[in-house]
Formats: structure tokens, C-alpha cells, sequence
């Protein structure tokens, strides 16, 4: 099993989350400096991360966790104080998935990590749901694009775009309601779950980023459009086309 690995120093916390989610069959791997973290992270792979901010000053923590996030497949939770509340967007732009404040909840802390894996194993390519969604083919092309199940990428002329893991849920999502105008609101319970990350500006930052990297390669840079006051929506006008 992949563990979860956890920074922090607070002992208090370390027994806390250790104690619920292994109750819940989850295995954690403790680490207190995060020079190990990055250390454990290239030599195997970890199911998510657990980052208790307070262990580092913000502008450590934002470095670290902007390399971690292409080498960790899995969900990345800052556990912050209130008092960096404010500070969350700048955690958000490195596309962290979940920015908590304390004091929380323990067991709704271990909710929150097992929805953001399920919203992570929706757009496995091992999961029965997504076979089903993809037309039981490994690619799906749109445009000029090619969304890759198998490799879990997104592609232009065999260009990898290096979409994250979330912006790849997020450009599915996108892609199988194309011609809808969605809510924020619905985008964040369609990709991020019910109780999301908080803030419709999680999914203006990751739709920034996600037009950003189709404009550099792509012909699609346009087909995300927003609509004002609202939400956004997909162009409907290529279709998609399975390719074995």
C-alpha cells in the first residue's frame, strides 16, 4: 500500500491524524523535516501528502510544494493556521487540492482526504467508470487535442501539455459536458466534491491555467469560454472521436 505521508513536528497532531485515519485502514508515513519529503517522494510513490505549513515558513512551503505537486499523483493537503487563511489563493496557484485551517475537525479531515481520492480514482484509467466514460478506448480526441487514459495526459501533435492531475479531471469534466454553461458552483462539486475547497476562485485559477497551457501548443486555446457572472463553457462545435 502507498502510505500518506504527513509533515509536521506537533506531536499532538501526529497523534491525532495518525490515530483516525488509521482507524480508517489508511497507512501514514511521519516526517518531520521536509527535505525528507522530497527525499522520500523520488524514491517511491506516495498515495497524497498531508503538509502542516506551520513547519516552515510560507515561502519554503510554496517552493517545495510547487516541485512535489508534478511528483505527487495523489491529493496535496496544507494544513494552516487561521491567520494564513487569507494567504490560501498562493497555495491554490501551485495546485495544491485542499488548503485547511485549524483547529478542524478530525474526522472530518479524514473525510475530506477520502473524497479528494475518490474525486482521483473517478479519472483513473484503472477504474471501471472511467473505461465507461471513454468509450471503452484509451484516447479521446477533441479537436485537436488528445485526452490519454492509458498515460493520463493531454496531448497536441504528441506534446504533452503537462497538465496536473487536477487540471486533467478538470478539462474532462469540461470536455463531457461541453456546450453546457456550468456553474462555478457546479465545477467545484463536479471535480474538487460536495465540499470543495471553499471558494469559486479555485476554479478561476485552475480554468487560467488550463486555457494558459492550451494556448501554448494548441489550436483549443479559445474553447474554454467564460461566461460572465456565471460560469463557463466548452465549445460544442468538434466532436469527440474515439481512437483505439
Amino acid at each position: 500500500m502507498q502510505p500518506l505521508v504527513l509533515l509536521s513536528n506537533k506531536l499532538s497532531l501526529v497523534i491525532e491524524i495518525n490515530g483516525y485515519f488509521n482507524n480508517q485502514g489508511w497507512f501514514i508515513r511521519n516526517v518531520t523535516d521536509p527535505k525528507e519529503v522530497e527525499k522520500l517522494v523520488e524514491k517511491e510513490d506516495v498515495a497524497g501528502l498531508l503538509w502542516d505549513s506551520t513547519i516552515t515558513d510560507m515561502n519554503q512551503s510554496l517552493k517545495i510544494l510547487k516541485s512535489l505537486r508534478s511528483k505527487v499523483s495523489g491529493p496535496i493537503i496544507v494544513l494552516a493556521p487561521t491567520k494564513d487563511k487569507k494567504r490560501r489563493s498562493l497555495f491554490y496557484n501551485i495546485n495544491i487540492d485542499s488548503f485547511i485551517t485549524k483547529p478542524f475537525e478530525y474526522p472530518e479531515l479524514v473525510a475530506k482526504v477520502k473524497q479528494l481520492f475518490w474525486v482521483y480514482d473517478r479519472f483513473s484509467i484503472t477504474s471501471d467508470s472511467k473505461k465507461e466514460a471513454t468509450y471503452q478506448t484509451e484516447r479521446v480526441k477533441y479537436n485537436d487535442i488528445v485526452i490519454d487514459f492509458k498515460h493520463y495526459r493531454v496531448t497536441h501533435n504528441g506534446f504533452d501539455l503537462g497538465l496536473t492531475p487536477k487540471e486533467f479531471s478538470l478539462f474532462w469534466y469540461l470536455v463531457q459536458h461541453r456546450g453546457k454553461v456550468l456553474s462555478r458552483d457546479q465545477i467545484l462539486e463536479g471535480v474538487w466534491g460536495y465540499d470543495s475547497a471553499g471558494s469559486t476562485r479555485t476554479v478561476d485559477i485552475h480554468i487560467s491555467h488550463l486555457r494558459d497551457k492550451l494556448a501554448e501548443k494548441s489550436d483549443s486555446q479559445n474553447c474554454i469560454k467564460t461566461v460572465r457572472g456565471f460560469g463557463y463553457v466548452l465549445d460544442n462545435q468538434y466532436p469527440l472521436v474515439s481512437e483505439s
